[in-house]
């Protein structure tokens, strides 16, 4: 088995080059062909071989399996996943000119496109004897079913430019906006539109027009001569092309091998991050646990509790005397605490909850 490239750009490169144009599904497939996917397992078992369960307060039970956190196929694959294909390396690729997507014609191979096509045929026979009958015009052939289907590959070079109705080059971008626009040259049903006939039909009349009373091209000997004294020419802007293509694929595999290291460091940094994190609440936790022992030993627990309980009697006293705006001295007064006398203020983070309580509104 041959060695995988690090390099997912180097893998595109080499399997774009190697056939005229391939699909995104193609070029993953074929470059993981030879691997075995990681599978995420449905469930996470705990120390005691038991499923691992979340708390949750929408459900019945209050609980619910952990679901794991989801894993890519190929982690050591340079592809990992087709999503990370289609959204990073192809669309890195595409937006620096190195490769393009363009409408593509398949021959019909399998039964349910045959089947597919036949039926968008008999469709349309049916919507144009209809218009026919109902402009009380000649009923037109039926439709011959298609052959071939459209489908977007990717192939190697940037975008070819268009021209516009003047015959002049429009400079190519990345590939988006002339992809939406050759896509509404057709319609929902793979026809030309109308709008696009009759924009064909204008610039080719306006062609005529223009070359009308012009000089015919030179005829084939001296073209031939021409060409001739313009093949080496040719040949050394494409050779200096190739290597101007090659220089660019050798710096999007240095901007992919910049962008791994990144998403190294920062896996790292998250890793010590969340590290940190466990070893703080496991210091906490043990803290919190002496101390317990501690107050048990000197026999101070009953009264810890009921001071806890006696503090967050104030505090709900306290809030419902900021909304209300009532007098409350009388349950001050009750739990102890006199007229001018601070509050106590529990020291153990309580958690948020949604409203205001005591189902009143703040303002």
């Amino acid at each position: 088995m041959s060695k995988t490239p690090s390099s997912a750009t180097r893998i595109v490169q080499s399997l774009l080059s190697a056939h005229p144009h391939l699909s995104t599904q193609q070029i993953y497939q074929t470059a993981t062909d030879h691997l075995r996917p990681v599978l995420r397992p449905a469930h996470v078992l705990d120390q005691q071989g038991r499923i691992r369960m979340k708390k949750v307060s929408n459900m019945r039970e209050g609980r619910r399996p952990w679901i794991p956190m989801p894993t890519p196929p190929f982690p050591e694959h340079p592809f990992k996943s087709v999503n990370f294909l289609k959204r990073t390396i192809l669309a890195s690729l595409e937006s620096q000119g190195l490769i393009h997507k363009s409408r593509v014609q398949k021959p019909i191979e399998t039964d349910e496109e045959r089947h597919a096509a036949i039926a968008t045929a008999m469709r349309l026979t049916r919507k144009n004897e209809r218009t026919a009958i109902r402009l009380k015009e000649p009923v037109p052939p039926p439709r011959i079913p298609k052959t071939t289907v459209t489908e977007f590959a990717w192939k190697m070079g940037p975008l070819p430019p268009r021209l516009d109705e003047n015959g002049k080059i429009i400079m190519a971008g990345t590939g988006k906006r002339e992809q939406i626009e050759e896509e509404e040259i057709y319609d929902e049903d793979g026809e030309r539109s109308e709008k696009a006939d009759r924009e064909l039909a204008f610039r080719m009349h306006t062609a005529w027009q223009t070359n009308r009373g012009s000089p015919l091209p030179p005829s084939s000997s001296s073209s031939s001569s021409q060409d001739a004294r313009q093949q080496p020419e040719q040949r050394q802007s494409e050779n200096m092309s190739s290597q101007e293509m090659e220089i660019r694929w050798d710096q999007a595999a240095r901007l992919e091998e910049s962008f791994q290291r990144a998403q190294e460091i920062e896996a790292q940094q998250i890793e010590e991050r969340q590290n940190a994190r466990r070893d703080a609440y496991r210091a906490a936790r043990e803290q919190k646990k002496k101390e317990r022992l501690e107050d048990e030993l000197a026999g101070r627990t009953d009264a810890i509790k009921a001071e806890k309980k006696r503090i967050q009697a104030l505090e709900a006293i306290q809030a419902y005397a900021n909304q209300t705006g009532e007098d409350v001295s009388g349950w001050y007064q009750e739990l102890g605490i006199s007229e001018g006398e601070s509050i106590p203020i529990s020291e153990e983070p309580r958690r948020k909850r949604g409203g205001s309580g005591f189902g009143l509104r703040k303002d």
